[in-house]
């Protein structure tokens, strides 16, 4: 196959070695041009990058599955901590243990331009994606204390209809049809959770479900911020965002919270900060660097189908028969959308 001057010139564009001609002089690349032809990069050249990728998420999902069974395990005899107290400290306990994955790395959130010499602060997205996550776990724990876990986490994950219809607006990237049948099933699955519960009479209280809808809102708005910094350092962003989320709840922690704890309670809080937000938000980042937002918004749906299942091995409570149905629709559509996703992988070869 002959490939002409003009596809040969563009191919050279995608190479991050690639060199410029400035004023008869050859100008290496800087930091900026590799980026810029990383993001033009044909997907063809980064497949290599998706299982992984699928993996990072997976692994994310199952660990962001275990906040019901540990938020649970918190309450004794029905009392413990307001949810801003838990919001608060879960952030907190999240920073400081990925702390040390992050020293020497925080530059990565400043801004890149043409020329180099010139300082830049940090990125606006970031202090965006701060914002979308203090949102988004506030909503959710608060969610978790006035309603059912299952609700919560169903509702939380509209979050990936938030991420198909803003996605070409945020990220650029246009979800393409074949993707959208696998978003209708997992659809299906979300809503026979959630309307066979209502329809076996699940006491549900109004105002929890309207937070945990905000909490769909502002994941999906998180994913996507997560996906346009994708050249940040993924320990870095995931520590500024649960440190500065910590920052933003310590003022109404001391208005409504609970600032002193059990002993029982700041364990858990503890565990609960490093395995169940820390670390799954560090590996979120890692997946949504090579993944695009719209489909790492899929494969996240994994969670919850795990939230049940490590519920009932914590308190004993019981799987719902909607659960394991809409749950089982759910993880067909995963499973469907990696294996296409493997498949195009092997024919792209």
């Amino acid at each position: 196959m002959t490939i002409s001057l003009v596809e040969r010139h563009d191919l050279n564009l995608y190479s991050p070695s690639a060199s410029r001609v400035v004023k008869g002089r050859t100008k290496a690349p800087s930091r900026y041009d590799e980026r810029m032809a990383e993001r033009k990069m044909p997907g063809s050249q980064k497949n290599h990058a998706a299982p992984l990728g699928i993996f990072f998420l997976i692994l994310a999902a199952v660990l962001w599955s275990l906040n019901g069974a540990l938020i649970n395990l918190v309450y004794e005899d029905g009392h413990g901590p307001h949810g801003v107290t838990i919001a608060f400290y879960r952030s907190l306990f999240a920073g400081l243990f990925l702390w040390p994955l992050a020293h020497g790395k925080f530059k990565t959130l400043r801004g890149v331009g043409p020329d180099e010499t010139s300082p830049r602060g940090i990125r606006p997205a970031v202090f965006c994606c701060v914002l979308a996550f203090v949102s988004m776990t506030t909503c959710f724990v608060v969610a978790n204390t006035m309603t059912e876990a299952a609700n919560a986490i169903i509702l939380q994950y509209t979050s990936t209809f938030w991420v198909f219809g803003l996605a070409t607006l945020i990220t650029g990237e246009t979800p393409s049809r074949g993707e959208l049948p696998v978003l209708a099933l997992a659809g299906v699955g979300v809503s026979i959770i959630f309307l066979g519960g209502l329809w076996a009479g699940d006491r549900t209280n109004l105002a929890g479900l309207g937070i945990a809808l905000g909490a769909g809102l502002f994941y999906g708005l998180l994913t996507l911020l997560l996906r346009r910094v994708r050249e940040c350092d993924a320990a870095a962003i995931t520590v500024v965002n649960n440190l500065g989320s910590a920052i933003l709840l310590f003022p109404i922690v001391l208005v409504v919270g609970d600032v002193w704890l059990s002993t029982r309670a700041w364990w858990i809080l503890m565990l609960m900060g490093a395995v169940q937000l820390g670390l799954p938000y560090y590996f979120f980042s890692l997946g949504l660097a090579r993944v695009p937002a719209h489909q790492a918004a899929l494969i996240t749906m994994l969670e919850p189908i795990l939230v049940p299942i490590w519920a009932y091995l914590a308190v004993k409570q019981p799987v719902p028969p909607q659960t394991v149905i809409g749950g089982g629709v759910i993880l067909a559509a995963l499973l469907l959308f990696i294996a296409s996703k493997r498949k195009r992988s092997v024919l792209k070869e």
